[in-house]
């Protein structure tokens, strides 16, 4: 199968991944969360929501690890959680986002990335594919085998 050319690839090292699991009644307290995180300058180059089977939001980010004492801190406080179970955190990922910019019109794109990584042993954190781009979070430890493993499906400019 010819490899599929992309634009750019561009990994953030030093990010921590954090899995968040709020009730539905405290979901009106995340506008202030962020507010802060943002008047703090804490950016968040990934994040995703979604909900389980009985209602409750999961929220998916990572940030840089040098932030997590404080962002951990701020979800706890605001969201009033226990200090063990209501935050999963994932220190030493990295975040490696690739740009199409035409991901829309190729089918299997995500089936590709998910078998070429496996194939390499790669445990994913999360993936997220648009029209344009994919970004997926994985073990710093293993960034090198990712990106063997992305070199074989897709034609990656020189740095």
């Amino acid at each position: 199968m010819a490899k599929i050319k992309i634009h750019n690839l561009f990994s953030i090292p030093d990010q921590a991944f954090l899995t968040i699991r709020v009730e539905e009644k405290k979901v009106e307290f995340l506008p202030p969360i962020f507010y802060a995180l943002r008047e703090e300058g804490i950016s968040l180059p990934f994040i995703v929501q979604s909900v389980d089977r009985n209602g409750n939001f999961i929220l998916s980010l990572a940030i840089s690890q040098k932030d997590l004492d404080w962002v951990r801190a701020a979800f706890q406080e605001g969201l009033d959680l226990p200090q063990s179970k209501a935050i999963e955190v994932r220190k030493g990922v990295v975040l490696i986002t690739l740009y199409g910019p035409h991901f829309g019109e190729v089918p299997g794109i995500a089936s590709r990335i998910f078998s070429a990584l496996a194939g390499e042993g790669v445990e994913i954190l999360a993936l997220s594919a648009s029209l344009n781009s994919a970004l997926l979070v994985v073990l710093l430890e293993f960034l090198t085998h990712s990106l063997r493993a992305l070199n074989r499906i897709f034609e990656i400019p020189p740095q």
